[in-house]
């Protein structure tokens, strides 16, 4: 019944695909984008086999479990599931924003997903395959957003923006399972592609607006640090169209005041003290990495300035380099190691066969400062390499499309095949 019912919603969304007006106008055709949704379902399914028989303890699992008892509690206690999502058992009730335990703001996270969930079981009967299906429907219109935005940018770089937003394998999977993860990506995106439309095509709308309030709001909900890194990208990104002959300028600027702000939080207000709120992530995620069997050895974070500072460098090789491939330490990290080795030789490539006199679009930059901020973060705090994979697999795509589309790979190919033919010859 459920591998039936399972086809059945996979044939309505390739069908839906068809039809819904996004989709229509995205410039992709209908069995590309067809294609590209059943490659999806094929990852999902993967997914979903190795969440339930393969890893010991699954996020994804628990939350389609507790996903259920939400449903039944609909039915059993209807008042209680309409006003459990306001509740809190916290002695501080709903004052620390922005603790990560024993926090309302910090719970609230999960119980958003549970609803959704427990909307999705009235039409899956619980399944949690369908369910994964569902979830990867809403996050699908994310990453097709962003192929509509970043192919105004790179309309000669087709094949590029499709491996870097569908295909690139760590956001692909980590995406594809239910998670917090795959709701970041779709707000990310939508919030992206509102106001990119507004920027520079003068598209204003109330609509959009309240869109772009709607999904800064969800993102501030399900991970709050992501709002806070989020804001100065977005500011600097507006000034940036604003005075367009001083883009990065404009960036460097929002972001040595932001910095600036963030030291001096704690004198502000110490409920609102950051480099605290950072360190104290980190603290909650040693204690975590004692329990885990990819714990990586990360130095203390001190909140004042000159900690962050001496423990940049390591937080960046920890979220852009690890795992290595040669120390991956398990197979199922293979993969990962594999995609970052990867990357690292499109960047070498694009280091010396890049396309020159050509001023990058301030969305570019909005990708690579927020990126960078969200991965620094990662690598301050989190010291278990599952984590950092997943953690960060969204935000590569941004630091990616620059990389590919900006490298010139005919002057690369020219090259490779006069070396290839110089050896051949030299044989």
């Amino acid at each position: 019944m459920t591998f039936l019912l399972f086809i059945f919603y996979s044939v309505l969304f390739c069908w839906l695909i068809t039809r819904i007006r996004f989709f229509k106008e995205s410039g992709l055709s209908v069995r590309f984008l067809i294609t590209l949704f059943l490659l999806r379902i094929l990852v999902l399914i993967i997914n979903c086999y190795v969440n339930l028989y393969y890893l010991p303890v699954s996020d994804s699992v628990i939350l389609n479990g507790m996903g259920i008892d939400e449903f039944h509690l609909l039915f059993q206690n209807p008042h209680e599931y309409l006003v459990n999502i306001f509740h809190t058992n916290s002695p501080d009730a709903y004052s620390r924003l922005l603790d990560d335990s024993h926090s309302f703001w910090n719970n609230l996270r999960t119980n958003l997903i549970l609803k959704m969930l427990s909307i999705f079981n009235f039409l899956s009967f619980k399944s949690f395959l369908i369910n994964t299906l569902f979830f990867n429907f809403l996050v699908f219109f994310g990453f097709v957003a962003l192929y509509k935005v970043f192919i105004k940018i790179f309309p000669a770089s087709f094949y590029q923006l499709i491996i870097c937003i569908f295909l690139l394998p760590s956001a692909f999977y980590f995406s594809s399972e239910i998670h917090r993860d795959g709701l970041i990506l779709l707000s990310l995106s939508m919030i992206i592609y509102h106001l990119f439309f507004i920027l520079n095509y003068h598209q204003f709308s109330w609509k959009r607006i309240w869109i772009i309030t709607a999904f800064l709001l969800l993102i501030f909900l399900l991970r709050n640090f992501v709002f806070i890194t989020l804001i100065p990208a977005l500011i600097a990104w507006i000034l940036s169209k604003k005075f367009s002959k001083h883009v990065f300028i404009c960036f460097v600027i929002v972001y040595l005041f932001s910095t600036i702000l963030f030291f001096c939080s704690g004198f502000i207000s110490d409920r609102g003290n950051l480099p605290q709120y950072v360190t104290a992530r980190q603290q909650s995620f040693v204690e975590i990495g004692k329990m885990g069997a990819s714990t990586i050895n990360i130095h203390p974070l001190y909140p004042n300035f000159k900690s962050f500072l001496m423990n940049a460098p390591e937080a960046l090789n920890h979220a852009l380099m690890r795992p290595y491939l040669s120390k991956t330490g398990s197979a199922q990290y293979i993969p990962f190691a594999l995609e970052v080795f990867i990357i690292e030789i499109l960047f070498f490539i694009f280091i010396f066969f890049r396309k020159n006199n050509i001023p990058p679009d301030p969305l570019i930059y909005f990708g690579i400062f927020f990126s960078l901020s969200m991965l620094l973060i990662t690598g301050y705090t989190v010291p278990i390499i599952g984590a950092i994979v997943r953690y960060r697999s969204i935000y590569l795509i941004f630091l990616l499309i620059p990389v590919v589309c900006y490298t010139d790979w005919k002057k690369f190919a020219r090259w490779f095949l006069s070396r290839n033919k110089n050896y051949i010859e030299s044989q």
